[in-house]
């Protein structure tokens, strides 16, 4: 997985980041004699390696986790939608065949694959994994990446699936660079929530091109994923004389396109999904 793939966008660090950076630690050497540059070398160097770690682990596919995030290495998720439905025989296989064929026949995904996603917290007295089902996207021309990953259990007689579909963006040099030199102002306020697996630094050095043509091309993968999704379980799930009123009203809410006039508006549904992306793209939470 090739992080700094930003596609179409010029991915480096910009002249007035260095230029702002030499100003503010030129007053603030003046003012603590310097010994704040020597604050910003030990504290830039443990930012920058805490950083590099994450990228080198997310680059590699690493499938393990602490706690929480365990699927930060795939973006910001973008949606996250859950179907319970009661029936006598497991029918897990059958609905993934089915999601698989309705994918690889609506959209460029090719195969659904499997991965093991590892808790490695060290509060465990054991290691645990989950088996979890994902399919990946071809990057926009901005460089961000689009993953679904679906997941099923069950629970005496009922059953469910789960999916969730991320957005991840590039890593960003800018956002790198600035996140290292202003760490000596930074760092007392993330270092204890990121020991303690509560802070997902990798976000904060990932870019969602915040572009109205990226917008686009994003909800559209979102959306057209989404439906190929409800489109299948709905088809599976009739076959197995399964009631999908309800799937088939949330599909609805999801989608929620109203036609008025002669135009087609979409709601607040994608409209939200639509903030999230720029928000992201921003370095806000999702």
């Amino acid at each position: 997985m090739d992080l700094f793939n930003s596609g179409k966008v010029r991915n480096r660090i910009k002249v007035r980041s260095v230029i702002l950076a030499l100003i503010v630690h030129a007053c603030l050497a003046f003012f603590t004699l310097g010994i704040s540059l020597i604050l910003l070398l030990i504290i830039g160097l443990i930012t920058n390696s805490f950083v590099n770690r994450e990228v080198v682990e997310a680059s590699s596919i690493s499938n393990k986790f602490k706690k929480n995030f365990p699927f930060k290495y795939y973006g910001q998720i973008f949606g996250s939608f859950q179907h319970v439905f009661s029936h006598s025989e497991i029918i897990e296989k059958n609905l993934y065949l089915a999601i698989e064929s309705e994918l690889c026949d609506k959209t460029p995904i090719n195969s659904l694959e499997a991965v093991t996603i590892t808790d490695i917290d060290n509060d465990l007295s054991e290691t645990e994994g989950r088996t979890f089902i994902r399919a990946s996207s071809t990057n926009t021309p901005m460089g961000t990446s689009i993953t679904i990953v679906f997941n099923q259990a069950s629970y005496g007689k009922m059953q469910s699936i789960e999916w969730r579909v991320l957005g991840g963006g590039f890593i960003d040099r800018d956002k790198k660079f600035n996140l290292v030199a202003y760490s000596v102002f930074t760092f007392l306020f993330w270092i204890i929530p990121y020991v303690k697996q509560e802070h997902d630094l990798l976000a904060r050095v990932r870019t969602i091109y915040p572009g109205s043509f990226n917008d686009i091309d994003v909800i559209t993968q979102i959306r057209c994923l989404h439906d190929a999704v409800f489109n299948a379980m709905i088809k599976e799930l009739e076959k197995n004389h399964i009631d999908t009123s309800e799937l088939k009203a949330q599909k609805m809410q999801v989608m929620n396109i109203t036609i008025s006039g002669g135009k087609v508006n979409i709601g607040n549904v994608v409209q939200g999904a639509m903030n999230k992306v720029s928000n992201a793209a921003k370095g806000g939470k999702l």
